[in-house]
């Protein structure tokens, strides 16, 4: 690439650390990334909403929402509410926004704001498109929450926060491998999608398959994503030289 086309200034560190240095590339790879989880979101979605509304399968997740009704205390239906705002559009954009501006301004470098960034966004997008072809109706059983006017698959609220925390922990593994705060990404990484993922089962808002669907395709996105925006040869210049404690 010649110098009139090379991006320029906080840019360039983003896209010399990606697969590709030719942005169009760049682009293409990430838009690429994003179809075919779409279709396989898709494939997910019409497989359990049409193949197999009358299976076994089904049948398993209906006695489970009735079990879940059974068992539901007071204290619970406190704490799962929790849930429910963790995995929360707004919470989710609203944290990921921070989190961006605040690993720049520690003096991350940009590549994994950009990647969380796009990470988050890209899952926004598959998850809608998904809940707008994919009409699941909700588990027939009482809600503790209102149910927006979207699918039941996927569980967007396990997709978020798993875009979000899972996100945040591969991407810091990838730029930042000896970050002294790497344990606690992973540690985060586990527990608040598994806190959400609970909560939003809990609360009779989504099928086991749903939150199953939403595990499987954020996880498809986020290392199809990492592969292009992160690749494993490249680490960030502001790492290099730094010690455990980075």
């Amino acid at each position: 690439m010649s110098e009139a086309g090379k991006p320029r200034g906080a840019a360039l560190g983003v896209i010399e650390g990606a697969r590709s240095r030719s942005v169009p590339t760049l682009v293409a790879l990430v838009l690429g990334a994003l179809v075919l989880v779409e279709a396989l979101l898709l494939g997910l979605g019409l497989l359990v909403d049409r193949v197999l509304a009358h299976s076994v399968l089904h049948r398993d997740e209906l006695s489970f929402e009735h079990a879940v009704v059974t068992h539901r205390v007071p204290v619970w239906n406190a704490v799962t509410r929790y849930g429910t705002l963790l995995g929360a559009t707004n919470t989710v954009l609203a944290l990921t926004a921070a989190g961006c501006l605040m690993l720049a301004w520690r003096g991350h470098g940009l590549r994994l704001p950009v990647f969380l960034a796009v990470a988050v966004a890209g899952e926004t997008v598959l998850f809608v498109v998904a809940s707008l072809v994919v009409h699941r109706l909700r588990p027939p059983i009482p809600h503790l929450d209102g149910a927006p006017p979207t699918s039941s698959f996927p569980s967007g609220h396990t997709a978020a926060a798993m875009a979000l925390w899972c996100g945040l922990a591969l991407g810091l593994a990838r730029t930042h491998p000896r970050h002294r705060l790497r344990m606690l990404s992973w540690l985060l990484a586990i527990a608040v999608p598994l806190f959400v993922l609970g909560s939003r089962l809990y609360r009779g808002m989504h099928w086991p398959t749903d939150v199953a669907g939403s595990v499987v395709f954020v996880l498809v996105w986020l290392f199809l994503l990492r592969a292009a925006l992160l690749p494993g040869a490249v680490r960030d210049r502001s790492a290099a030289g730094q010690g455990p404690d980075s």
